[in-house]
């Protein structure tokens, strides 16, 4: 039932991706060829026409997740990889010829339907509800009124484990998780905690809006992903339903993710192989770009905090 609601969502709410063509591509360019991280995918989304326009070259772009995008530029079987993670020790011993340029911080944000009074919660209860202490909304708070039993029983969403997103929320509430066989679930349970895993299973979704999409329907669920990208949706009635939670009483802003009191934040990264003179060149122009007045207007405009780039 859930992995059709899933779907459904991704369906619901597909309208909404940014991904508009250019006439005036010269056929005769070879296509800049990007993977990797989805919520560095949505960033470079919005700037696509105009890198596009400028350079009369197709940008297509590929989200499958940092992982693999890491994997796919130090392969040379893309131009540039993304990453919303930095690389772990051993990828940068296994892949010393991958650079990594950080063009902009992204926060972190939990949403949950309107219907669930919550409007903000602690990093601690974050990390019980993630890993199975709690099993109702009432347990969380007490005051909540369901309209029914079944919304009161929570229901987990996370980003994929192939995601950066979810390597950050394994950081952040200090969680470690286990694969369920032949299902698209997992297990988390605090790191440190010798105990078993939780019955409790955490559905795992690709694409953001596969998430607002079931949170928009299901006054239960309770998931989180990128700002920037979830704000490309901020004000549609596909979302009318949606509110994101403040963490530790602080609400996420531009204002309090500059001055460091929303904590929930973590790099987008353009990768180069350092070894390819094709990924090293459109790198340079697709780095060009970011440094455009309109063009950072844009992107500040949807909540992404850019980094200045030598």
């Amino acid at each position: 039932m859930i992995k059709n609601l899933i779907l459904a969502a991704t369906v619901l709410l597909s309208s909404s991706n940014i991904a508009t063509s250019v006439s005036n591509i010269d056929p005769q360019h070879k296509p800049l060829l990007i993977g990797g991280s989805s919520s560095v995918t949505h960033l470079l989304h919005l700037i696509k026409p105009t890198f596009e326009k400028q350079t009369n070259t197709a940008m297509q772009i590929r989200s499958m997740g940092s992982t693999k995008g890491i994997k796919a530029i130090a392969e040379n079987i893309i131009d540039i990889g993304t990453s919303s993670r930095y690389l772990t020790n051993a990828e940068q011993e296994k892949y010393p010829h991958v650079r990594q340029i950080i063009i902009a911080q992204d926060a972190l944000v939990f949403f949950t339907n309107k219907k669930n009074s919550i409007d903000s919660l602690s990093i601690e209860q974050l990390s019980n509800i993630y890993a199975g202490k709690y099993k109702t909304w009432q347990e969380v708070n007490p005051g909540y009124v369901p309209e029914t039993q079944r919304d009161n029983k929570i229901l987990l969403f996370s980003k994929a484990y192939n995601h950066g997103t979810f390597d950050i929320l394994l950081e952040f509430l200090n969680l470690t998780f286990m694969r369920v066989p032949n299902a698209n679930t997992i297990k988390l349970k605090q790191t440190g905690n010798r105990g078993l895993f939780p019955k409790t299973e955490v559905q795992m979704y690709d694409e953001f809006n596969q998430a607002l999409g079931i949170v928009q329907r299901m006054p239960n669920a309770i998931a989180f992903d990128s700002y920037g990208a979830v704000s490309q949706l901020q004000g549609s009635k596909k979302i009318n339903k949606i509110n994101l939670l403040g963490i530790n009483g602080v609400d996420v802003s531009d204002e309090t993710i500059k001055n460091g009191e929303y904590t929930f934040v973590r790099p987008l990264i353009l990768l180069v192989n350092s070894q390819s003179s094709r990924s090293v060149e459109q790198t340079d122009l697709l780095l060009n770009l970011l440094k455009n007045k309109r063009v950072l207007d844009t992107l500040s405009a949807h909540h992404y905090s850019m980094v200045e780039v030598e």
